[in-house]
């Protein structure tokens, strides 16, 4: 079966599909956008991952009504972050673009990549602010910019071995999943005591 045309759908399940697979891509695109993420690119994963089916560029310019230069910008990101794979079958002129279909994989993927665009940068940034800052001893001012500074990179070190534990690989993620309610069992006992 190929991809469900933007047309009119011939039957009430084809028409209820395409009514969900058409507020997942946008749910996707909006989701995407508060991450930082192109929404066209956003767009063209969703419509590869909800449908589960290899697509020509031919096919999704078509359906999300986009230029052949944004399709082709956004597959080539997309195959970037390993999210999307494009193949030709023995005997075809075009290629064809599938996307990774397990959801752990690909949002660890995800994880991965915009923390090495993102996170890594501002700890850099963070190191070189404090090589450049006066020592701490010079200085009352300067001892709280390194504090300050210091305090900042020791949250991100958290966070940075929180990712690297929970998505620092595709075989880490699948383990996590597969262990998940035993891991949240055990991270809910050390949990500090709330307040009540």
């Amino acid at each position: 079966m190929g991809p469900m045309p933007k047309g009119k759908p011939t039957n009430p399940t084809d028409e209820a599909l395409q009514v969900a697979h058409e507020a997942f891509i946008e749910e996707w695109g909006r989701m995407s956008t508060s991450w930082g993420i192109n929404r066209t690119m956003a767009h063209i994963h969703a419509l590869l991952f909800i449908t589960g089916e290899p697509m020509t560029m031919d096919q999704i310019i078509e359906r999300l009504k986009i230029s052949r230069g944004s399709a082709s910008t956004n597959l080539r990101q997309l195959m970037d972050w390993g999210v999307v794979r494009r193949y030709r079958p023995p005997g075809e002129r075009r290629d064809l673009y599938v996307a990774d279909l397990d959801a752990i994989t690909m949002v660890a993927r995800v994880v991965r990549e915009r923390k090495r665009r993102e996170l890594d940068p501002t700890v850099a940034a963070l190191r070189h602010c404090s090589h450049i800052a006066p020592p701490p001893s010079e200085d009352e001012r300067a001892e709280t910019f390194h504090r300050r500074v210091n305090e900042l990179l020791e949250v991100f070190a958290m966070v940075d071995f929180a990712s690297e534990f929970a998505v620092g690989s595709d075989e880490r993620a699948a383990w996590l999943m597969v262990n998940a309610k035993d891991l949240r069992r055990l991270l809910e006992n050390l949990s500090p005591p709330t307040e009540g």
